[in-house]
C-alpha cells in the first residue's frame, strides 16, 4: 500500500477542507503543532515578551453534550451525551506545553499582573457562532480589534468561508480599524454569539488547586478557577435586558474553568463546562429548575445559553425597551422569532479562536497573538482555497502600489514597504509578520496544494500527520 500522504497529493486540486471533525455527539477543531508566531500590536512592535515564556500554541477545540456523573461536585468527570439530548455541554481547548491561567491586564480597576500565575499566561478569545449565521452577533468598539476577524491576516492568513474572508481586517490602525460600523470591511460582524474568555479584564479566583500550593500553575496540576470567563458577545449589549452582569446588557456570569497540564503529552487543556438550558443550569448546582428570566447571578440565580438567547429574541422583537436601530439592530434582528432551543446542539456550533500571550511590562497594547485557528490557509491572499501563482501576482501587486506611497514608512520606491506604525497597524501581505513587505514575503507564496498542510512547500509525511 502507498504512504499515505502519497494519497493526500491525489487531492491537490481540492479546496482545503475544514478544519473540524464531528461524529454524532461531538466536534473537534484542530490546528497543527508547533504553528505559533510571535504577532505584536505595541506600538513599535518591541514589546517584552517574558524569556521564558512558552507562547500559546493551541492543538483543538473539542465541544460536546456532556453529562456528568456528579454534576455539582466534579462536573469534569461524566460522559458525552447524544446528539438533541444535553442539558449541559462541554468546551475542551487544548495547548501545546504548559500555559499558565491569565493574570489580569490592569482593566476594570485591577492591577496590571498578567504573570499571577505563572510565566506562559494564555489570553485570547474561543469565539462560538451558535446559529451559523454570519449575520447575527459580534463586538462593536475597540473590543471588535481583539478578535479574529481584526488579527487572523496578522498572521497572513484568510478564513477559507467567503462572507468570512470578506469582513477580515487585512490592515489595522489608521487603515481598516476605523470607527465606522458599516464601512468595508466589517470585521465587528464576526458572526459570533458567544466565546471563551481569556480576556484579563477582571480578577478570577482559585477554586481548587492541587500541587505545591505556591499559587503558580506547574506541571502536573489541575486548577479550577472562577470568572467572568464565558461570555455572550458584546454586540448585543443595547439590545438586553439582562441584570447581574459585569455591565448592564451584557451577559457574562460567573462560571468555572479547569486548567490541567498532562505530562505525558506535555499539553494544557482548558475545560468549561456550562448549562444549556435551565435544566442543566440546576443540575450543575444541585437546585430546583428556575424559569427563564434576565438576572444572572444575583441571588443565586441561574443562567444558561437559552436564557441568554430568549433575551436576544425579546431584545429583536423590540421587548426589551423598544424597536432596535443602529449597529445593535444589525447584529441582533434576525433573532427575532426564533426558538432558542433550536440552537443548543454543541456538534452544530462553529469556532474560530485568537489566542496570544502579554507583555513584561504595560505598553498600552493588550496582547501579543500568538496562533489562530480554524480553517484559514497561510498565503491564500484572495481566499480562493488554494495558494497559487494569483497569490503571488496579489503580493508582487501590493508591493507595487504601496511602495513609496503614504503607506510605506520609509518613502521610497525601492521594492520594500514599511509598514506605518507597525504593531498596532500591520499587512496580510507581510506573511513572515517583520513589518516589511518585500520579496522575502513573495518567496514564502508557495503555489501548490491544500495537501501541503503544513505550508512547507514540500508535500511529504509530515502534512499527513498535520493533518
Amino acid at each position: 500500500m502507498a504512504p499515505p500522504w502519497i494519497h493526500l497529493a491525489a487531492a491537490c486540486t481540492l479546496a482545503l477542507g475544514a478544519a473540524a471533525m464531528a461524529d454524532d455527539d461531538v466536534r473537534t477543531w484542530t490546528d497543527p503543532r508547533g504553528d505559533a508566531v510571535l504577532r505584536r500590536t505595541d506600538p513599535n512592535a518591541d514589546g517584552p515578551i517574558g524569556p521564558n515564556a512558552n507562547l500559546p500554541d493551541l492543538l483543538s477545540v473539542r465541544l460536546s453534550g456532556w453529562q456528568p456523573f456528579n454534576p455539582v461536585a466534579d462536573p469534569y468527570t461524566g460522559v458525552v451525551t447524544q446528539q438533541g439530548e444535553a442539558h449541559v455541554f462541554r468546551l475542551d481547548a487544548t495547548f501545546t506545553g504548559l500555559v499558565n491561567p491569565p493574570g489580569t491586564l490592569g482593566l476594570n480597576g485591577a492591577p496590571y499582573n498578567p504573570f499571577q500565575y505563572g510565566p506562559s499566561p494564555v489570553f485570547g478569545f474561543i469565539e462560538i457562532d451558535v446559529d451559523d449565521d454570519p449575520d447575527t452577533g459580534g463586538e462593536l468598539g475597540g473590543a471588535a480589534t481583539q478578535r479574529y476577524l481584526a488579527n487572523v491576516a496578522r498572521f497572513g492568513a484568510l478564513p477559507s468561508d467567503s462572507t468570512l474572508a470578506a469582513r477580515v481586517a487585512r490592515s489595522g490602525a489608521g487603515q481598516d480599524y476605523d470607527v465606522d460600523f458599516y464601512t468595508s470591511p466589517q470585521f465587528r460582524r464576526s458572526g459570533a454569539d458567544f466565546a471563551l474568555a481569556l480576556c484579563g479584564c477582571w480578577t478570577s479566583t482559585i477554586v481548587s488547586a492541587d500541587g505545591n500550593g505556591d499559587l503558580i500553575f506547574d506541571r502536573g496540576e489541575t486548577w479550577v478557577l472562577r470568572g467572568r470567563f464565558f461570555q455572550r458577545s458584546g454586540g448585543y449589549r443595547l439590545a438586553s435586558g439582562v441584570l447581574g452582569g459585569s455591565e448592564f446588557g451584557l451577559y457574562d456570569p460567573m462560571v468555572n474553568i479547569r486548567f490541567r497540564h498532562d505530562i505525558p503529552s506535555n499539553t494544557t487543556t482548558i475545560t468549561l463546562v456550562y448549562a444549556l438550558d435551565m435544566q442543566g443550569a440546576a443540575m450543575l448546582t444541585g437546585q430546583p429548575v428556575q424559569p427563564i428570566d434576565q438576572i444572572i447571578d444575583i441571588g443565586g440565580n441561574h443562567s444558561s445559553v437559552v436564557e441568554a438567547l430568549q433575551d436576544l429574541v425579546w431584545g429583536a422583537e423590540g421587548l426589551n425597551g423598544g424597536p432596535l436601530s443602529g449597529p445593535v439592530a444589525v447584529l441582533t434582528q434576525r433573532w427575532a422569532g426564533r426558538d432558542p432551543f433550536e440552537y443548543i446542539d454543541p456538534v452544530e456550533w462553529r469556532v474560530t479562536a485568537l489566542v496570544g500571550t502579554a507583555y513584561t511590562v504595560d505598553t498600552g497594547a493588550l496582547y501579543a497573538w500568538t496562533d489562530t485557528g480554524f480553517d484559514a490557509q497561510f498565503a491564500d491572499l484572495n481566499a480562493d482555497g488554494i495558494v497559487d501563482q494569483l497569490d503571488r501576482a496579489a503580493l508582487q501587486a501590493a508591493i507595487a502600489q504601496m511602495d513609496g506611497g503614504p503607506f510605506d514608512a520609509d518613502g521610497v520606491v525601492n521594492g520594500s514597504v514599511h509598514i506605518v506604525n507597525f504593531g498596532p497597524n500591520f499587512s496580510l501581505f507581510d506573511l513572515d509578520g517583520n513589518g516589511v513587505i518585500d520579496q522575502a514575503d513573495v518567496a514564502l507564496v508557495h503555489p501548490s496544494c491544500p495537501a501541503d498542510w503544513n505550508h512547507s512547500g514540500a508535500l511529504n509525511s509530515q502534512d499527513f500527520f498535520d493533518f
